[in-house]
Formats: C-alpha cells, sequence, structure tokens
C-alpha cells in the first residue's frame, strides 16, 4: 500500500508538505498543490481517513443540506451541476461529503444538531428558504457554512450575478428589436425569484422599455409544467408579447410546449430566453438561448471557501459575498422584430 511517506520521497517534497497539499491549506502554492495532487492520483495513494480522524480529531466530512423546492431533488439539471463540482474539489483534499437529509433533522433534532452528532467540519447550505430558525441556528453556529443562491448579511454566501444576467437579456432582447417584453418569473416567496423579477424590471428601466403588469406571470417553483401554465395565461392575452423572458430554463421549456400546443412557434411568432444554461436547454430543437450560470465556478468556490474556514479554523466570513459572473449563450429561440 502507497504511503503518505512513499508519495513525499517520490515528489521531492516534506511530509508536511503533503499532507498540506491533501487538506488545501492556504500557506503552500496551488502548482504546489497540483503538483503533489496528480502525483497521488498516478501513485493511487489513498490517504486513510479512519487513522487521520483518530490522530487529528477530525472526521474529513463536509455536509450538505439539500432542499430542492421543485421536488426533482438530486436530479435537478442546475444544482445537480454545482454539487458535482463541490464534490470533485473537496474530495480532492481528503475530504467525504455527507447529506444531511430533512427527515433526519427532524425526526432526531435541527440540522444542527445533525451536523454536530455526525461532526461534520462544514456544510453547504442550497435551499430555496434560509429565513428558518432552523437554517439560522445553522449558519449562525460554530461550524463553517456556506450558503448557495441565496443573499444573507453576514454570512458567507456565494451567488451568480443576477442583475448582469437580466441585464444580459432585456439588452439582447432590445437589441433585436424587441419591446414588448414578458416575464415569466419564480415565486417571490423564494429570495432568487424576488431577485430575478427585481432585476427584470430595473432593467427593463434601464433600457427605456415599458414595464406591463399583464404580461409578468409567476412561475412559481421554477418548473416546465409552472412555464407551460405560466405561458397559458400569456397567450390569452389580446395584447401579447413579442419576447419573454423566463427566470429558467425549465420555465422556458414548457412556454415553449404551450406555445407550440397552441399552434405557434418559437422564434417566429415569440422570442424565448431562458436562465441557468442547463444541458438539456442546448439539446432542444431549436436550440434556448440562456443566460448560463457558471455551476463549475460555483461548486468549487463553495468547495474552497468551507476548506479555507476548517484550514484556518475560523468561522468569520473569509471574502466578501462572492458573485460569479453569467454568460448570454445565443441559440435558435430569439429573433430581429423589425
Amino acid at each position: 500500500m502507497v504511503t503518505i511517506k512513499d508519495v513525499a520521497k517520490r515528489s521531492g517534497y516534506s511530509i508536511t508538505t503533503v499532507s498540506k497539499a491533501l487538506n488545501n491549506y492556504s500557506d503552500i502554492s496551488d502548482s504546489t498543490k497540483k503538483k503533489i495532487l496528480d502525483l497521488c492520483e498516478e501513485m493511487n495513494y489513498v490517504p486513510n481517513l479512519s487513522a487521520r480522524s483518530l490522530i487529528t480529531q477530525k472526521s474529513y466530512t463536509i455536509g450538505i443540506v439539500f432542499e430542492e423546492v421543485t421536488g426533482v431533488g438530486l436530479q435537478h439539471p442546475l444544482f445537480n451541476k454545482i454539487l458535482e463540482s463541490f464534490r470533485n474539489t473537496v474530495e480532492a483534499s481528503g475530504y467525504d461529503i455527507m447529506f444531511l437529509s430533512k427527515s433526519m433533522g427532524a425526526k432526531n433534532g435541527s440540522y444542527l444538531e445533525h451536523s454536530k452528532r455526525k461532526q461534520v467540519e462544514g456544510v453547504l447550505c442550497l435551499v430555496g428558504d434560509f429565513s428558518s430558525n432552523e437554517m439560522k441556528s445553522l449558519y449562525n453556529s460554530t461550524i463553517p457554512t456556506v450558503l448557495m443562491d441565496f443573499c444573507e448579511e453576514g454570512a458567507n454566501y456565494i451567488t451568480s450575478n443576477n442583475k448582469q444576467g437580466l441585464e444580459q437579456a432585456v439588452k439582447y432582447f432590445k437589441d433585436l428589436g424587441h419591446t414588448k417584453i414578458g416575464n415569466i418569473y419564480g415565486g417571490e416567496y423564494l429570495q432568487v425569484g424576488s431577485s430575478r423579477k427585481h432585476f427584470f424590471e430595473e432593467a427593463m428601466k434601464k433600457f427605456g422599455l415599458k414595464i406591463v403588469d399583464k404580461y409578468q406571470v409567476s412561475g412559481e417553483l421554477f418548473s416546465k409544467e409552472n412555464g407551460f401554465s405560466a405561458m397559458k395565461l400569456i397567450l390569452a392575452l389580446k395584447d401579447q408579447p413579442t419576447a419573454i423572458f423566463c427566470a429558467s430554463d425549465m420555465l422556458a421549456i414548457g412556454a415553449m410546449q404551450a406555445i407550440r400546443e397552441a399552434g405557434k412557434s418559437v422564434p417566429e411568432d415569440y422570442s424565448i430566453i431562458g436562465f441557468d444554461g442547463v444541458d438539456l436547454g442546448q439539446l432542444l430543437s431549436p436550440r434556448l438561448t440562456t443566460i448560463r450560470q457558471d455551476t463549475v465556478r460555483l461548486g468549487k468556490l463553495a468547495a474552497n471557501q468551507i476548506l479555507q474556514m476548517i484550514n484556518d479554523k475560523t468561522k468569520k466570513r473569509v471574502s466578501e459575498p462572492i458573485i460569479v459572473d453569467t454568460f448570454l449563450i445565443t441559440g435558435e429561440t430569439t429573433r430581429v422584430n423589425r
């Protein structure tokens, strides 16, 4: 069996340096970490987590609180990409992940108690609503915690730049000649839903476009079914928009289905832009124009932030809130309106 001593001898680094690379310490360079981690993979070195736990009193486990409001769960095309990136990053540093399920929390105590019982060293929270006392007790505890896609003052959080994304979408519509723009937004009781609706309205004002209340319809849980229902309401209007922004790709897919069933087509009758950049949207015909979230970067940054707090032994904010850029991906669901 390959040991850490074998890795150190072959790499030319000390055992201490190899250990720091495996545990993602911040006082060695990224290039050194990469060389050591690549060598560990080449040599098939597997850290003995049980032995390390006994010696260091560390569990080498990071918890994940995941509550997905649409009921799709881990099959959600956006969140599964974020979680995959997160998992890859923490595992490269010698950590395992553990899902802290809602049922166990409800039966055996709060998420905070469950986290302590399982001795997780940090927690990633990816849920629709962080406002409950249970969630607040977790991210206000001494356990390093990062919130994903939810802005909470005083907490460590990472989110996509929704303001930037909405400006990209509305500007693109305007550049194509659209002035009558609809908005299928997510439920306003969800922060991401109210945020994107707010930034849609801000972008419309910024580019001198009129906001028409009847063109804005709630897509509730960001699902395909919600997008279908919302678009049916828009189709029933006597005066209709020529372009519709959808606050998620799944909403956009549902809206396109409703348009087809009404005997209309995209983009000939309606231009559509989604938000997320999930793989499914790029497999459609026509291919969806969307605002892409950088899921790989979101997951990696969340993992690195938690690992830094663990290694620095601090619960304090490790940086300013992290806002990740979005990108307009032009597909085939928009056209010039002249």
